[in-house]
């Protein structure tokens, strides 16, 4: 039986999400009424598409012109929206693609489905920034109930799709036809490869559904912008809360009035950074559900559980008085055994101060640890 596929989201309006620390991009505050300055040259297109790092060799044609074209001056006010979301979402793309060695570059595949957005969806039922339908979306173990709707979690949606890329690339070992089957299904594709009697995109995209013949020059229209916008004027820009994101995964049940009165924030802003909770509530799990915040509200959080966890443990500051207690923010790629190395502590030491039941650790996430020196943290 046909196993059903993603679909793509028509282009989605401007979502609010924030920034982590270390932006992707340099923001600026150019005023609304100053426009981009166009830089539409093909040979200089042509030169920087050259170098392009994406895991296949990038082809100029009428296509991708007219993509660029789109991105750079019509639709410049949502490509710099756009922008803005990558140094908030980049990362945790990036993660999942590092621990199971994709080409990073894939992270441009979800601009090409939604422009970031996390709350798309579409008409024919296709919804996250990946654009899940719920059948696949369940075949890849996103849960769908009357709660929630994991295919809007950045990171539950980020995994799911980096297996599926996985699967795929393990059935045409070529990025190009990866893209494709992504697009319109492994079934279209296979029939397209047997019609035209090869295996190249190129010379196969007749074959294919309209919309997936447009799908590679996409991804690699979305990819030059992301590289070169500067190139054309672009700067990319936030909707606030420039201060940062941080992530935490929460296994007791809270309602969103519970983590307003936490941190600070309105059920507005809270709504906004975690689409995925149908009811404005976050159900108990053993899995643990991701709870997206400014870093500054994460931080009021954090002391609210710190005080709920204090009435069954004892603080471990108490128990470590001649320590430093460290901060960091988990980094893309990174894993619970490689930060123990780097602080030289156990990985048991870092689950217990960390409260953690499984060895998972994310992007966006902040751990603490407890060192003899405030600089005992090697380098990378």
């Amino acid at each position: 039986m046909q196993i059903p596929w993603t679909l793509v989201a028509l282009t989605a309006a401007c979502c609010l999400m924030a920034t982590t620390n270390k932006a992707a991009f340099p923001l600026d505050a150019r005023t609304e009424t100053e426009l981009p300055t166009p830089a539409l040259d093909e040979g200089d297109i042509q030169e920087r598409l050259a170098q392009l790092k994406i895991p296949f060799e990038p082809r100029y044609n009428e296509e991708v012109r007219d993509l660029i074209r789109e991105y750079t001056t019509n639709g410049f006010r949502d490509t710099e929206a756009m922008l803005g979301r990558t140094s908030f979402l980049f990362p945790i793309f990036e993660h999942y693609l590092a621990l199971n060695g994709l080409p990073e570059e894939l992270k441009y595949l979800p601009i090409v489905e939604t422009s970031l957005n996390a709350d798309a969806r579409s008409g024919a039922g296709a919804a996250g920034l990946w654009q899940f339908i719920p059948a696949t979306a369940r075949q890849y173990r996103l849960r769908i109930n009357e709660n929630l709707d994991e295919r809007f979690d950045p990171y539950r949606a980020t995994e799911a799709a980096v297996e599926m890329l996985t699967a795929l690339y393990g059935q045409y070992n070529d990025w190009q036809l990866v893209l494709a089957a992504y697009n319109c299904g492994p079934a279209r594709v296979n029939s397209a490869i047997r019609n035209s009697g090869c295996r190249n995109f190129w010379e196969i995209k007749d074959f294919l559904p309209y919309e997936t013949r447009n799908y590679v020059p996409r991804f690699i229209a979305a990819a030059y912008i992301a590289n070169f916008y500067a190139d054309h004027g672009l700067q990319p820009r936030l909707p606030g809360m420039e201060g940062g994101i941080r992530a935490i995964k929460v296994f007791d049940a809270f309602s969103f009035s519970d983590v307003a009165y936490a941190s600070g924030l309105s059920l507005t802003e809270i709504r906004s950074l975690n689409p995925s909770y149908r009811s404005s509530y976050i159900p108990e799990s053993s899995r643990g559900n991701f709870l997206l915040l400014p870093a500054p509200a994460m931080e009021k959080f954090r002391d609210f559980l710190s005080a709920r966890r204090m009435r069954r443990n004892i603080d471990p500051a108490l128990l470590y008085p001649n320590f430093y207690k460290v901060s960091y923010v988990v980094r893309p790629g990174e894993t619970i055994d490689g930060l123990a190395r780097r602080f030289r502590v156990s990985v048991s030491d870092l689950m217990r101060w960390n409260h953690l039941p499984y060895q998972e650790i994310f992007v966006n996430q902040e751990l603490v640890a407890f060192l003899p020196d405030k600089n005992y943290i090697a380098t990378p």
